[in-house]
């Protein structure tokens, strides 16, 4: 009886308990969907992911009777969820406590097509001036070349307490490359000169090719002789590979950022004068600053590494003493003055990349008040290409610049009504694909 009357009680205890949690739990879901309800706590940017978060939809007939705008209210409502950068980050520190970083050390290689061999026929490429005597620089500062095998992180590999994305080669967009800018050199022919910078990434540097070949990242090398070997004869190239890993030991890529720094990008102005037949502005010509406690992109796709949280680049800036003034127009037609380059003290630590020409804006112009030649160039770019325009300002009297994907202009009546005589494409490896590539040629059209 006594049994009976223990177990009653403890089934009616069981009870109570279930009533309870399932009171609880739903009481959470209404709180979460409450809170994910209450606008001004919803986040407009990402800092880690750095990138503008989705905006909520603008209904129209034919988005509301298709169903694509509820689809895209769920997009937004995920997206902007308040406190998504805190729950994420402990959502990735909680993973690491469960020995998910360890399983990930070593990842699968990315897609890649083989890279063909480049057209003996068509590698020598003349150019249409005189290339000047190759500029003395500084001797290296020692061989910076990782040779350990890199551990996956996230998305990254990591070794030697930075962070290396992986390249893979796509024959299609490298092929798409070619044919936009031959296409860009005919319509430009005499116009203008066309002039092409493929700039590596920090893994073809800074990174052993066994290691590279080791994680099954695609020989950056081999990828640019393919297309430098298919380039109309009337293209300069501008090569720049050999230099920087010539000075892979100098601080040339940040160690938490996918970028360059702008000691890489000074390299690679200094071959494109080279091969203009033009002296460099040496680089105390310009004023440099430091600004330290920049972690960028490779943070949020390594999830979050304490590695390289722990140790932050220093954004490093040269600014040309003839002028530090500028315009951009932004995406609405805008047009603001500016500066070239930006105190980024006061920006977020993932931000001060952004310090050089006002970041990824669709057009800028700079004028230098101490050269009046009417020499001018346009750069047609991608964000690697903000860090490189400063270094320009000091050898033309105006500098243009188009980002590719946000201009919506057409380059070749840009070219004759701005009367440019240099058109210089600057794109790291990862932008020469078919999405990519389909921006670039929206320019020509």
């Amino acid at each position: 009886m006594r049994k009976e009357i223990f177990n009653e009680e403890n089934k009616k205890a069981r009870r109570k308990f279930q009533r309870i949690s399932v009171r609880v739990f739903y009481g959470m879901i209404l709180g979460i969907g409450f809170i994910g309800l209450l606008i001004p706590l919803r986040p407009k940017t990402s800092e880690s992911e750095k990138r503008d978060l989705t905006k909520f939809p603008t209904p129209t007939v034919e988005t509301v009777m298709s169903g694509e705008f509820f689809s895209d209210i769920s997009t937004w409502y995920a997206d902007t969820f308040p406190f998504r950068e805190a729950l994420s980050t402990a959502n990735s520190k909680f993973r690491q406590l469960y020995g998910r970083t360890t399983e990930e050390l070593h990842g699968g290689p990315v897609e890649a097509d083989a890279i063909p061999d480049a057209d003996a026929e068509i590698t020598a490429t003349p150019t249409p001036e005189p290339e000047a005597e190759p500029t003395a620089t500084p001797a290296a500062e020692g061989d910076g070349t990782v040779h350990a095998e890199p551990e996956k992180a996230g998305t990254i590999y990591i070794a030697d307490n930075r962070g290396f994305e992986l390249y893979g080669f796509s024959i299609d967009g490298a092929n798409d490359y070619i044919n936009m800018i031959n296409n860009a050199a005919s319509q430009l022919k005499d116009k203008a000169t066309v002039y092409d910078i493929l700039v590596p990434t920090s893994i073809a540097v800074n990174l052993d090719e066994e290691m590279q070949e080791a994680v099954g990242s695609s020989n950056q090398g081999d990828a640019f002789d393919y297309i430098y070997g298919h380039l109309d004869s009337s293209i300069v190239q501008v090569p720049v590979l050999d230099v920087l890993r010539q000075h892979n030991g100098e601080y040339l890529y940040f160690k938490t950022d996918h970028h360059w720094t702008a000691d890489g990008a000074y390299y690679a102005y200094q071959e494109l004068m080279n091969k203009k037949g033009v002296t460099p502005s040496p680089l105390t010509d310009y004023t440099k600053n430091e600004y330290p406690g920049f972690v960028g992109t490779f943070y949020s796709f390594s999830e979050k590494s304490d590695t390289l949280l722990n140790n932050p680049d220093t954004v490093v800036t040269y600014t040309p003493k003839a002028t530090n003034d500028m315009t951009y127009t932004d995406v609405n037609g805008q047009t603001n003055s500016w500066y070239i380059v930006m105190d980024p003290t006061d920006y977020s630590q993932g931000s001060k990349y952004s310090c050089f020409i006002g970041g990824d804006q669709p057009y800028c112009v700079i004028d230098n008040p101490e050269i009046n030649d009417n020499s001018s160039c346009v750069v047609i770019k991608e964000s690697y290409g903000n860090a490189f325009v400063p270094f320009l300002v000091n050898s033309y009297d105006k500098v243009h610049v188009i980002d590719y994907r946000y201009y919506t202009g057409n380059l070749i009546d840009f070219v004759e009504q701005n009367n440019i005589q240099d058109v210089i494409y600057l794109n790291n490896a990862n932008a020469i694909i078919q999405s990519a590539v389909k921006n670039m040629n929206r320019l020509l059209q």
